[in-house]
């Protein structure tokens, strides 16, 4: 167990090294953008990886529910998706947040930092705006979260998560049965 969030324990597993405060400037300032405040703690922490709730099961996948804009709901999208670790700072390859950062930078929407993806590429975003700062989002490949020259840069197509990294933890489930249907797998995880 590395942290409680209301009385669930979690691991955090393949994180990077803990950042300094310094080390995370000198980040923020290659970016040109402050992490917002729970991010940042997560950052100095852990630097990364994943977050699970430890009575997943071994070998399982974390997901988490997606709450879509109403006018795209018709469009053929999840309800829920996989998350893959958090972006690694400093770290070498795939996972290192300033290189994913980089290639995603003018795709993505202002005002936010991609911070995750899913297994296909599509990316969870954290918002960096006053009037929405520190909201996770997701923004489905399909809509330009690829590097196919889209360049709409657009907000509408945003799928709202949660308010928080701390609420993104608390989101998390373990995966769908295989023989589940997704939308069954959101009603059982997430109760109304």
């Amino acid at each position: 167990m590395n942290f409680v969030l209301n009385g669930k324990d979690y691991e955090v597993l393949v994180h990077g090294h803990p950042l300094s405060e310094e080390e995370l400037c000198a980040f923020e300032a290659q970016i040109h953008i402050r992490l917002p405040p729970q991010l940042r703690s997560y950052y100095l922490k852990w630097n990364g990886g994943l977050a699970c709730p430890s009575d997943l099961p071994e070998g399982s996948s974390v997901w988490v529910k997606l709450q879509w804009p109403v006018k795209i709901l018709n469009a053929d999208l999840d309800q829920a998706t996989s998350v893959r670790k958090f972006f690694i700072i400093n770290a070498q390859g795939e996972t290192d947040f300033f290189s994913i950062w980089s290639a995603y930078e003018k795709h993505i929407p202002k005002g936010y930092l991609c911070f995750s993806q899913d297994p296909v590429g599509s990316l969870f975003l954290i918002s960096t705006q006053e009037r929405s700062l520190g909201q996770i989002f997701f923004w489905p490949r399909q809509f330009g979260g690829g590097l196919d020259g889209d360049d709409s840069r657009t907000e509408t197509e945003l799928a709202f998560i949660v308010g928080s990294v701390t609420e993104f933890l608390l989101l998390m489930r373990e995966e769908p049965n295989n023989d589940e249907p997704l939308e069954d797998w959101v009603k059982r995880m997430y109760p109304e």
